[in-house]
């Protein structure tokens, strides 16, 4: 629908051509006919690079106000439900995000525990093998004597 739209309204702005009728038309313009890719803001043209719309000699056209339609209604529809579904997109985003960090401090939190364990055991060991090496010296000082 919105191919054939833009299809009629090429061909209704080329001069010379006879105007294609097309019961959608208006609401679709109503609609559509603001988007760059409709309306361009300017055209390129081969001899003079670029023609913006203040010297094209066209007045920008102003979309005709038509009564509040189902179209309309539906456009209005399908628009809230866009910006409702980025709403939720974007706050599905922010918990997983507080979800990851939360996870990172307790992973965090997990080896610092564990590196504590380790430093603990390590401490452990070296004051047992000082034990034993106190013990030999002990036993040896005393059979030398």
């Amino acid at each position: 629908m919105i191919k054939y739209y833009g299809e009629v309204k090429a061909h209704n702005e080329k001069s010379g051509v006879e105007r294609k009728d097309w019961d959608w038309y208006e609401k679709m313009d109503a609609i559509f006919g603001t988007r760059e890719n409709i309306a361009p803001s300017f055209i390129v043209n081969r001899s003079t690079d670029i023609d913006g719309e203040e010297s094209s000699g066209m007045e920008p056209k102003t979309p005709k106000r038509s009564k509040k339609n189902n179209v309309d209604t539906i456009a209005m529809a399908i628009s809230t439900m866009s910006e409702t579904r980025e709403r939720v997109w974007e706050k599905k985003l922010e918990l997983e995000k507080e979800r990851i960090e939360k996870n990172h401090t307790i992973e965090m939190g997990k080896l610092e525990v564990e590196k504590q364990k380790w430093e603990f055991e390590r401490e452990k060991m070296k004051m047992e093998h000082e034990l034993k090496l106190k013990e030999m010296e002990f036993k040896q000082s005393n059979n030398t004597n």
